[in-house]
């Protein structure tokens, strides 16, 4: 039991809706271990697009410092 509650916190600690979390959970208790890995792997993919996105904004900061020390 332990373990499935970190696993929970880890989830809603990297962002996951508490909908995840229960979809999660629910699959956790049934014992469907591919439901659980689908589930990881798509939520992983959303935060990778996310992190990619943010990466970009920080990107365009970054450039429009550089742009202002240069004036």
């Amino acid at each position: 039991m332990e373990k499935d509650l970190t696993f929970c916190q880890k989830l809603q600690e990297a962002g996951a809706a508490d909908e995840i979390v229960a979809l999660y959970q629910q699959y956790l208790n049934s014992g469907n271990k591919q439901g659980q890995e689908r589930l990881l792997r798509q939520f992983r993919s959303i935060q990778n697009v996310k992190l990619k996105t943010d990466r970009e904004k920080l990107a365009c900061l970054d450039y429009m410092i550089a742009k202002v020390e240069n004036m």
